[in-house]
């Protein structure tokens, strides 16, 4: 089997992401694509998304060990023809537009109530400005808009999250645990490149060290907590790759991964060309009761 012939199908939307054949939750399954043909393998060939709570991963050489498939140790000789240069398809971004119009009705956001039940009024209008936090009517009102934001200021996406006003706590019946802004405006065309949640603060603070965290909102509520870092989010466990973080090279940075991440996070700490510390103070401190949940720092904090 050459190398790399089979990958992990990029997201394009929630038709990309199917439901696991182990755990059965719905848009969480990435299948395994053919790069020379562009088809599936089987059904079953791939990983869900939701590593901590099922952990399920069928892989290609998994596949064919299993059903005795074998392809030839030699590569087949092919007649090499001339290819033309492709044109790059370009990231695009969210409109200024559209990301000003969701700064407001705060009085709304169920996020926003929350940190204000637990931070005072100037605290939580400082944390909406340096993180430029939206308001959505999705969901029925009341969701939060987490901006990607990059270092020259464009909007890559926003993720919606709906929250409860009183617990902090994510509400995830009957709506999705969470939806993109790019998929909500654009059905089809749309080149989606990720960022770090926080990453325009680095060009405007330059100096200051960083620290990492798996979610927004616990970036937001560390903000509050422990200014004297930059925090940033990865949005995802499996976002904790070069492609968010080579950003940080020549930054002082520190992760925090959620309870159960550490080995995961270091693992991938260790492939980048630049240090980052992956702190372990969460494994060693916490309660069976706390692992079990995987909290993250705010819930200590």
């Amino acid at each position: 089997m050459p190398p790399f012939r089979y990958i992990l199908e990029p997201y394009h939307g929630k038709s990309s992401r199917f439901t696991c054949p182990a755990c059965e939750k719905p848009h969480q399954f990435t299948r395994y694509i053919d790069t020379e043909t562009g088809e599936y393998l089987s059904d079953e060939v791939g990983i869900c998304n939701r590593i901590n709570n099922c952990g399920y991963h069928y892989t290609p050489k998994d596949y064919f060990r299993d059903n005795k498939i074998f392809t030839p140790q030699k590569p087949v000789t092919r007649k090499k023809i001339p290819l033309r240069p492709a044109n790059p398809v370009l990231p695009r971004f969210i409109p200024q537009a559209v990301f000003q119009k969701t700064l407001s009705a705060y009085n709304q956001n169920n996020f926003i109530t929350y940190l204000k039940s637990i931070f005072d009024e100037e605290t939580v209008l400082n944390l909406i400005n340096i993180y430029k936090i939206g308001t959505s009517r999705h969901f029925n009102g009341g969701t939060t808009i987490f901006w990607q934001i990059d270092t020259q200021h464009r909007i890559r996406t926003g993720k919606l999250i709906k929250y409860d006003s009183h617990t902090g706590k994510r509400i995830k019946k009957p709506f999705p645990a969470t939806t993109w802004a790019h998929s909500l405006l654009y059905k089809e065309g749309y080149n989606l490149s990720q960022c770090l949640f926080g990453e325009h603060l680095l060009a405007e603070i330059p100096d200051a060290p960083v620290a990492i965290v798996e979610s927004e909102k616990t970036a937001v509520i560390a903000q509050a907590k422990l200014p004297d870092y930059i925090w940033l989010a990865t949005g995802s466990l499996t976002e904790f790759k070069p492609s968010k973080l080579n950003i940080l090279k020549n930054r002082i940075v520190v992760a925090f991964p959620d309870l159960g991440a550490c080995e995961k996070w270091q693992k991938a700490a260790a492939t980048l060309k630049f240090p980052i510390i992956v702190s372990d103070y969460l494994e060693t401190h916490a309660t069976d009761a706390q692992r079990k949940q995987g909290l993250d720092i705010a819930d200590f904090l």
